[in-house]
């Protein structure tokens, strides 16, 4: 008998977000994403804080992003807190991620995300991990209000 889940998933839940984690960088064999996938509709906490999920979308799959392979199923404050997601932050509120994309010559972009008070006051992608860096320190020379 199959265990029911305490939300309702929509009709190509699983195929968009096997997609996604892949387009993202997850390098795992078709049957661990399998499993992977799994695992995480059905987990009810975050494997490194503990907290509860309180919807579908509070959950994250964790992956290393210079190799690629799965760690944990996260809630998005930890997944947002990672150690290889971070570069030059004691804020924990400025990411320069790597993500892996077909559509860039090199196989991937960055995204630079700046998170003040709950919301993004920066989210935008550059080529290179040198225009990340640049953009991110001019848009902290140009908004002082956030880094008080």
């Amino acid at each position: 008998m199959e265990e029911e889940l305490p939300f309702e998933l929509l009709k190509r839940h699983k195929s968009y977000t096997i997609y996604q984690w892949k387009k993202n960088g997850l390098i795992e064999t078709d049957e661990m994403i399998l499993e992977i996938y799994e695992g995480s509709i059905r987990a009810s906490n975050c494997e490194l804080c503990g907290n509860a999920f309180k919807s579908l979308r509070d959950r994250c799959m964790d992956h290393c992003h210079e190799t690629g392979k799965f760690r944990n199923i996260v809630c998005n404050k930890c997944n947002l807190q990672k150690s290889d997601r971070k570069v030059t932050s004691n804020t924990r509120e400025i990411y320069i991620s790597k993500c892996k994309s077909k559509n860039y010559k090199q196989g991937f972009y960055y995204i630079i995300q700046i998170f003040r008070n709950g919301k993004y006051v920066l989210s935008t992608t550059t080529q290179t991990l040198e225009e990340a860096i640049e953009v991110r320190d001019k848009f902290i020379l140009e908004n002082p209000q956030y880094f008080k």
